[in-house]
């Protein structure tokens, strides 16, 4: 698209606590490189993201300035995520030319295509927020105390990132929930009491977040797989 600008917010200021690590998971081994660098990666080559800003803990800059390009920006992650992804939003508002669209990533997906990317985007664009979900499959069921019952899964989605917004209205989001010390727990959450409509894009099976050591042994295997089709 001529003339867009856009820029990527990626967060990676986790501890890893579910993953039984001491330390920041995405600095873990991913196939050749770790997965931060994976996840960096698509948004690195794409050609609509003019810059990437990188919120991780402090105790990781030096660590991390070792394995990313000198283009990314690093910014000083926050005690939530929310917090984080705030203090990244505060450096994108700084901006000479305020971008067109902001995209919000987990550093924890590694599998995020370019496709994906460019959905979002376009969907941005079109609404000013855009998120990917995909339908809920399996059978979902609420327990409580007293009884247990399937919920109707019809209208049910789970939700990926990037998460696509205009800077300005996730920004002014961001600082409300900030100033009335609201917790959410995606970013799209801080629009819902808006009137803001959150359009919403097929997601990715293989767009997998890695949490626990399980979804860090199907990442490898999606790995694996990959540089086997590449290969071949």
């Amino acid at each position: 698209m001529t003339g867009e600008h856009a820029v990527a917010v990626i967060v990676a200021a986790g501890k890893g606590s579910r993953m039984g690590e001491n330390r920041n998971k995405l600095l873990l081994p991913l196939g050749t490189s770790t997965i931060l660098e994976t996840s960096l990666e698509p948004f690195l080559k794409h050609s609509r993201i003019r810059k990437i800003y990188l919120a991780a803990s402090l105790q990781d800059h030096q660590l991390i300035k070792k394995l990313i390009p000198e283009e990314v920006i690093l910014v000083k992650g926050g005690k939530r995520r929310q917090d984080s992804v705030h203090n990244a939003l505060v450096e994108v508002m700084k901006e000479k030319n305020i971008p067109d669209a902001v995209l919000i990533h987990d550093g924890a997906r590694p599998f995020c295509s370019s496709n994906l990317i460019d959905r979002i985007l376009d969907a941005t664009h079109r609404h000013d927020a855009a998120i990917p979900v995909l339908p809920i499959n399996d059978t979902v069921r609420r327990i409580t105390e007293e009884k247990t019952n399937v919920v109707d899964r019809r209208g049910l989605y789970s939700v990926q990132t990037p998460q696509g917004f205009r800077p300005e209205l996730i920004y002014a989001a961001s600082s409300k929930a900030k100033a009335k010390n609201t917790e959410v727990t995606d970013d799209a959450s801080l629009l819902e009491n808006t009137p803001q409509r959150v359009a919403s894009v097929e997601g990715e099976v293989h767009n997998i977040k890695i949490t626990t050591p399980a979804d860090l042994e199907q990442a490898r295997w999606i790995i694996n797989s990959l540089n086997h089709v590449r290969i071949k």
